[in-house]
């Protein structure tokens, strides 16, 4: 039989990959930009406060490519929201290939989560859950929370597959309790002082699983 050769990636493929990176690179730099201004005059002032052409300038770009990839300010915080979803979702895959155990991989995520939320600025959190409280049904379900559902889905169902986890209720049923429990604490969080985030998302989810498990346990 002659040799099959691997498939290598067209010129049209190689430039779409090198487009994608640039405007997620463009992005990057326009939140980046917009939340250096807003923390310095303190967030609640600098983003009722702070223009476009403030964050264009100090991104290095024009007023229009700000607008062409956030109309609005919100826009931006959305921006952050989901990039930290997609943070979760690749720890959580990083975290399924150790072959640890389902409770010290959502241990671990957990803990992780928790420093980066509370590494951000409190009146900053409060505002994003805002958005999202007011955001239609379908982009609140494509949100932060809604990432974080699909990362933890991954993990709960390769729980249930190595047998750590009855079957039922769903992954995603699962899945959509614990992103619930997430949210709640880092709404809480930002309202309150001297509360530990990580110590807290890591206990609650514990008892989740803690409760699906001996779920299992009587099911058997």
């Amino acid at each position: 039989m002659p040799e099959t050769r691997p498939t290598q990636p067209t010129a049209g493929a190689t430039r779409a990959k090198l487009a994608q990176e640039r405007s997620r690179a463009t992005a990057k730099r326009i939140v980046g930009a917009a939340l250096r201004l807003w923390n310095e005059r303190g967030f609640e002032k600098g983003f009722e406060d702070t223009t476009v052409d403030e964050i264009a300038g100090q991104a290095g770009i024009s007023r229009a490519t700000v607008y062409y990839y956030f109309p609005k300010k919100e826009d931006i915080l959305r921006e952050l929201a989901w990039v930290t979803a997609e943070q979760i979702h690749e720890l959580a895959l990083r975290s399924l290939m150790s072959g640890r155990p389902v409770d010290q991989v959502i241990d671990e995520i957990m803990q992780q989560l928790g420093e980066m939320i509370a590494r951000s600025p409190k009146a900053a959190v409060r505002r994003m859950l805002q958005i999202r409280d007011q955001a239609p049904e379908s982009i609140a379900r494509d949100s932060a929370a809604g990432g974080m559902t699909r990362a933890f889905s991954v993990v709960v169902a390769h729980a249930q597959e190595a047998g750590e986890l009855p079957r039922a209720p769903g992954a995603i049923e699962i899945a959509e309790v614990i992103s619930s429990i997430v949210m709640g604490c880092i709404s809480k969080w930002s309202i309150v002082e001297d509360m530990d985030l990580p110590r807290t998302l890591r206990a609650r989810t514990a008892i989740v699983l803690a409760g699906i498990e001996a779920l299992g346990d009587k099911a058997g």
